[in-house]
């Protein structure tokens, strides 16, 4: 009998020892058994140094819903849009601006002026005006386009501790047409070319002081004078000897000796000069104007040059018949 319910008990014991095995992992070791149930010691600890050497298990984390996350406080922005300020000539704007840093105000004139007796640093570059201040004290100034004081931008820039600043300015409609006009007689009157009788006055200027130094000015070449080619000058006691002549492509300089033939001095009269050519433009004396008896001076003469080929014959009616 005994030696029959050996193999049976063993039996037992290994079927509760294969049933602690296959419980799940959430199952408490420490939950109590049914009466009547009796497990062996060795296999409990086997159980439970079977449960701790499993894997951690993987946990995944749902989805967020995007609405929760437009509920979460936004970034700061790291950019500053420009601003666009409708500025009138005679009305003060109030403007924050950078302070430690180029601030850049963008104005409608071609080229601005500044007028300010702010410590702040300001230059202009085209249309622009730069701004640049150290401390937080406001910045007056008044923007005019170029010598134009009728039309006068007053700004008074407030420093503060912000990044720096662009700042595009626009006028009223009334005042841009007064400035469009200004502007276009503006261009116009520095398209017209130069004066042309100053350029004349100092050109000969300088050919004169050419011929003082007895120098051929440069484009002029030298060669004598014909009978026909001589300066005449109307005034008493005075003669003249026309000794060259410089041709030019556009002037012809004569150049003569002025003797006074009296027993006086006498102050020579460059206005009673003239010569064969009809256009004198100049004449001058070198290098004394005040002649004492006997003495004698340089006369320079300049005239303007004829076009031949602009010279046309005209027939005569009387050797012709009528049309």
């Amino acid at each position: 009998m005994k030696s029959a319910c050996y193999p049976l008990a063993l039996l037992l014991i290994i079927s509760m020892s294969l049933s602690a095995e296959e419980l799940p992992a959430n199952v408490s070791p420490t939950q109590p058994l049914k009466a009547g149930n009796t497990v062996d010691t060795t296999s409990l600890l086997d159980m439970s140094v079977t449960v701790t050497d499993q894997p951690p298990l993987q946990v995944e984390l749902p989805p967020v819903d995007a609405r929760v996350l437009n509920t979460l406080p936004q970034q700061a922005e790291t950019s500053v849009a420009p601003q666009t300020l409708q500025v009138k000539p005679g009305i003060n704007e109030l403007m924050p601006i950078a302070v430690g840093h180029l601030n850049r105000l963008v104005t409608p004139f071609d080229n601005p002026v500044v007028t300010t007796t702010s410590q702040a640093t300001t230059s202009t570059k085209g249309k622009i005006v730069y701004v640049a201040t150290a401390d937080e004290t406001p910045v007056t100034l008044y923007i005019t386009p170029g010598d134009n004081q009728d039309i006068a931008l007053s700004l008074t820039l407030i420093p503060k501790r912000i990044p720096a600043r662009e700042i595009h300015l626009s006028l009223d409609q009334e005042t841009y047409k007064r400035l469009t006009q200004w502007q276009r007689q503006t261009k116009d009157s520095s398209d017209k070319p130069p004066n042309q009788e100053q350029d004349y006055i100092t050109t000969l200027k300088q050919l004169f002081r050419d011929l003082g130094l007895q120098k051929t000015p440069a484009g002029f070449s030298l060669r004598d004078p014909s009978q026909t080619e001589q300066i005449q000058c109307h005034q008493d006691r005075v003669r003249i000897r026309t000794g060259q002549l410089l041709e030019g492509p556009e002037l012809l300089i004569f150049v003569g000796v002025a003797y006074n033939t009296g027993v006086i001095p006498i102050e020579f009269d460059e206005r009673a000069c003239d010569s064969t050519q009809d256009e004198v433009l100049a004449v001058a004396a070198w290098p004394k104007v005040v002649l004492g008896p006997g003495e004698s001076t340089e006369l320079y003469v300049a005239v303007r040059r004829k076009d031949e080929s602009a010279i046309t014959v005209r027939p005569s009616l009387l050797n012709g018949r009528m049309p």
